[in-house]
């Protein structure tokens, strides 16, 4: 996407350097360092509690930090209140008077920035056709469904042509379908504007959807910043592996290190692993993450790793199988499509997994701790 660069001279949309909020004795946000980049669409993901409103909060001057700086474009806007940021906010709420019709709601920021009525009409119009709502200026909010009403509030928000756009769960009140349909729209629309937008969610699936990097916060921390693929295929703590998709989980003991790969002592069998980030040594407890559509069953080709397992359940999901086996006390779990089940046949009691040494991901046993269970 064209707009997802520095802005000129290296500047950053938004940057934040060694940000922190404290409430009393509470920690919410520790020493958050990110660099937004112009017209992209980047998420603060995490699970409740993590400090990813917090400091979607603080970028937009509704609270202030206890330490570090916010800058916009380049500009030092720590201390700057809200009303002069020329940044917007979307709330899951949606914020949106009652007491007005659609029009009177897109019209309320601009009346408060005293727009001469025609330009005003003008902007109003323009975003309402932005947002495929135009025709519905004279409903009230009582008369609109909640995706019409998200849209009536990205609108007002839109009507001020801010330098960027902050979304804290604005997709949270609504039911499945509408929130995928919205979520599409969403995108469409910041592709269209090339804005940058600031989407804080704990939904996984929408934010590696939807977004060009992701920031994966954990206790007020960032865990990781990357890519929708970098996050999910290469994971830098056992916390992003476990809250980013599912996940299997071995324990076991380095045995054997060499250049590139690494042996571990698991389930009976020598694994054999591509060594990852962290340096470890012989004896060192270890914990091997495998995606559950990494592994194969019965596949008759030679794999770097296969074990011997029981057949426990077969769960078909809508869009594809999940099959769960056990192996001493370890349940290891598979997805496949339709057509790699049918291809499967019947499966019997007794089943072989496998997968190759560069489809697991090593972390240090003790990593075992930050992981997310549900």
């Amino acid at each position: 996407m064209s707009g997802t660069k520095e802005v000129k001279d290296g500047v950053f949309a938004i940057e934040l350097v060694g940000v922190r909020k404290a409430f009393k004795e509470v920690v919410a946000v520790d020493t958050v360092n990110l660099k937004i980049r112009s017209g992209e669409f980047f998420s603060l993901l995490g699970p409740s509690g993590c400090g990813k409103t917090t400091t979607l909060r603080m970028i937009a001057g509704l609270e202030t930090p206890t330490g570090g700086t916010i800058l916009l474009a380049g500009e030092d806007v720590t201390g700057v209140p809200a009303y002069h940021r020329n940044v917007n906010t979307v709330f899951q709420d949606y914020a949106i008077f009652p007491h007005m019709n659609v029009y009177e709601n897109i019209h309320y920021p601009l009346r408060m920035r005293k727009i001469p009525r025609k330009e005003a009409h003008e902007k109003i119009m323009s975003v309402l056709k932005l947002v495929n709502m135009d025709g519905f200026q004279r409903r009230y909010s009582s008369q609109l469904s909640g995706g019409q009403r998200q849209r009536i509030a990205l609108a007002r928000a839109l009507v001020n042509e801010p330098k960027a756009l902050l979304l804290d769960e604005p997709l949270g009140a609504l039911d499945f379908k509408l929130r995928v349909a919205m979520q599409s729209a969403l995108k469409e629309l910041q592709k269209k504007l090339s804005m940058t937008f600031v989407y804080v969610t704990h939904d996984q699936t929408e934010a590696i959807t939807m977004s060009d990097r992701i920031a994966v916060m954990k206790g007020g921390s960032v865990h990781q910043v990357g890519t929708p693929d970098e996050i999910y295929n290469n994971p830098k703590t056992a916390f992003v592996a476990s809250f980013i998709g599912e996940m299997n989980y071995i324990e076991g003991r380095v045995v054997e290190t060499l250049r590139d790969r690494i042996g571990i002592d698991a389930l009976g069998s020598t694994m054999r692993c591509v060594k990852g980030k962290y340096d470890m040594k012989k004896g060192d407890g270890a914990l091997i993450c495998v995606r559950p559509e990494k592994l194969h069953l019965n596949s008759g080709k030679k794999m770097a790793n296969e074990v011997a397992a029981k057949l426990k359940s077969v769960v078909f999901r809508g869009e594809d199988y999940e099959v769960k086996t056990t192996l001493r006390g370890v349940e290891l779990r598979a997805v496949f499509d339709h057509k790699e089940f049918r291809r499967l046949g019947g499966l019997r009691p007794d089943v072989k997994i496998s997968w190759q040494a560069d489809d697991a991901i090593v972390f240090p046993l003790d990593m075992k701790r930050e992981l997310i269970s549900y």
